[in-house]
């Protein structure tokens, strides 16, 4: 019997052992996080070449980097080292979507699906949102199915025949530095998307971000862009209308019957508007689909307000374009809560690029020195710095501001599990906030 070392035991390395027990492998983990691995043998602990031997297929979580030891010592061995999408995608029958990117992933990828559903497609959104593709792959190889997957650039990694139909890669702006070290490595591991797509695939760019529009001088597939500013061959604004344009210009709808309401968001809706064009999909569905789609949770969820403070809960901005986009989607002075995570990554572009309705800024997380580090001499907001969250939000409360705005600028990973989790735990404190000062009448 073959065998196959996954490392990670979260839900990618789970996804990827239920499909290598379906194709007739013996499992085992290495997870030094945890001392169990269900009915699975979890290898942590033990020699690195004890790890590897006699294993014919190493599977990588998104989570472990490929300069990882045991990675090092599986290619000593001449062992194959894929990803769970490089695994999943291996076994898949269905046409395959991805969408990657800095930001907008998760909203893409679940407003492309929405699109398809309602056209009455069978699709799935998978992949980096937390749903297994391999897991999937397990259960059914996606015959006469469309896969939509949010891929991240740690996915990218491990890529080696992974061809999406339709590729696409809406941003890219700076973060994983800690990972990938250089922007030029991060970009580059964004752009592996297209690397296998032939003239019979799709590649969307996004022409407003510089990185991504400069990316379709390097890719095989169909290009076809979407732009907020610019016409474009592809999806497009102008005067208050979406277009598409390939042989012919088509008028999908006005901006106004998206009811979408800040221009971050829009971007994803014209990315989402190309891939349904391209398969045809009705302006009545598109424009249904998009009115009446639901943000995500915490991606600028408003959440109520106390003594008429309105207070956003965005956990999932992970990088500095997330927190800026949602200080200047909030209307009215902002109190700022950021930190977590040390991405060591320098916070000079991040105050450089503040919008002037931020009045107020709570720091509160393991990366609080590093911030600190580059907060401007001269500046127009109050600053403070807490150790726990609560009282960060309690100060922002009561800091005067129209609006209190949870967007953190980084990972989750110094004190929670992930941004669901950390969301969660804004929640409840606003909840508190809420009750005590009920109580006070």
């Amino acid at each position: 019997m073959k065998k196959a070392l996954i490392l990670g035991y979260g839900t990618s390395g789970k996804g990827s052992a239920k499909l290598l027990i379906n194709l007739g492998y013996e499992v085992y983990f290495f997870d030094e996080s945890i001392a169990k691995t269900g009915d699975f043998v979890n290898l942590a602990g033990r020699d690195s070449w004890e790890i590897v031997q006699d294993k014919d297929l190493v599977v990588l979580s998104p989570g472990v980097s490929k300069n990882h030891t045991i990675v090092e010592y599986a290619e000593k061995c001449g062992i194959e080292i894929v990803g769970e999408i490089e695994l999943g995608y291996r076994h898949c029958k269905g046409d395959v979507i991805a969408v990657t990117g800095t930001n907008g992933k998760t909203t893409t990828t679940l407003l492309i699906n929405r699109i398809l559903n309602l056209a009455g497609i069978e699709s799935k959104a998978l992949g980096n949102i937390g749903e297994s593709f391999a897991n999937e792959m397990a259960d059914d190889n996606g015959q006469d199915k469309v896969l939509v997957l949010e891929i991240s650039s740690y996915q990218l990694e491990t890529v080696k025949t992974f061809r999406p139909h339709f590729a696409l890669c809406l941003n890219v702006t700076p973060d994983h530095l800690q990972r990938h070290k250089t922007m030029a490595v991060y970009t580059e591991m964004k752009q592996r998307i297209f690397c296998n797509q032939t003239s019979s695939d799709y590649a969307i760019l996004n022409y407003d971000c510089t990185v991504t529009r400069n990316m379709g001088d390097k890719v095989k597939g169909r290009l076809y862009y979407y732009s907020i500013n610019h016409r474009v061959k592809g999806t497009y604004v102008a005067d208050g209308n979406i277009y598409f344009l390939d042989q012919d210009r088509e008028r999908v709808c006005s901006v106004a019957d998206t009811q979408i309401e800040s221009d971050f968001n829009l971007s994803n809706a014209l990315a989402a508007i190309t891939v349904a064009k391209l398969l045809n999909i009705d302006n009545d569905v598109i424009v249904k689909a998009i009115s009446t789609f639901e943000m995500p949770k915490y991606r600028r969820q408003y959440i109520g307000n106390i003594n008429g403070v309105k207070f956003f809960n965005d956990s999932k901005a992970t990088n500095f374009d997330s927190t800026i986009n949602a200080c200047k989607a909030v209307k009215g002075s902002v109190a700022l809560i950021i930190g977590g995570y040390d991405k060591g990554i320098s916070y000079q572009p991040f105050f450089d690029a503040l919008p002037s309705n931020v009045g107020f800024i709570a720091v509160c997380g393991d990366n609080s020195d590093r911030i600190m580090e580059f907060l401007p001499l001269v500046h127009s907001y109050h600053f403070v710095r807490c150790n726990q969250l609560k009282r960060a939000t309690a100060l922002a409360l009561e800091s005067g501001m129209d609006n209190v705005l949870f967007s953190p600028t980084t990972s989750s990973f110094d004190r929670y599990s992930g941004y669901e989790e950390r969301g969660e735990h804004f929640d409840r404190i606003f909840k508190e906030l809420l009750s005590e000062k009920d109580k006070k009448g």
